[in-house]
């Protein structure tokens, strides 16, 4: 694929992924504009590997936005409710549960505990 399709291609995904993600919150899909301007900022590189690099950021912003970003709504006085789309990462939180056994930790040394060395 060549620089020009991947640059069209993460552009697109970008929108699409901003669209997903904030559905519905008419505030926050304006990150448009911000999406628009940092690449209209970098129109002029052409340098193959500059724009390497440009479209890895691109990348990695893509998928921070698609599996760490998570809407919330506001629902009620004191309550909210938390929009996760199919791609949002949802890591195994056994330290919460109930019924959970910590990890024992060892004891801290501190700066009085280490010995004197000196020559």
């Amino acid at each position: 694929m060549s620089l020009k399709n991947r640059v069209l291609s993460v552009f697109r995904q970008l929108h699409r992924t901003r669209e997903t993600v904030f559905h519905g919150d008419e505030e926050a899909l304006k990150a448009r504009v911000q999406i628009n301007s940092e690449f209209k900022k970098n129109k002029h590189v052409t340098d193959a590997s500059e724009i390497q690099k440009l479209i890895q950021i691109a990348e990695e912003s893509e998928k921070l936005l698609r599996t760490e970003v998570v809407q919330g709504r506001r629902v009620g006085e004191n309550t909210y409710q938390v929009v996760i789309t199919k791609d949002t990462l949802l890591g195994e939180n056994t330290i919460f549960k109930d019924d959970a056994v910590l990890p024992a930790r060892g004891r801290q040394r501190k700066c009085s505990d280490k010995q004197d060395i000196t020559p």
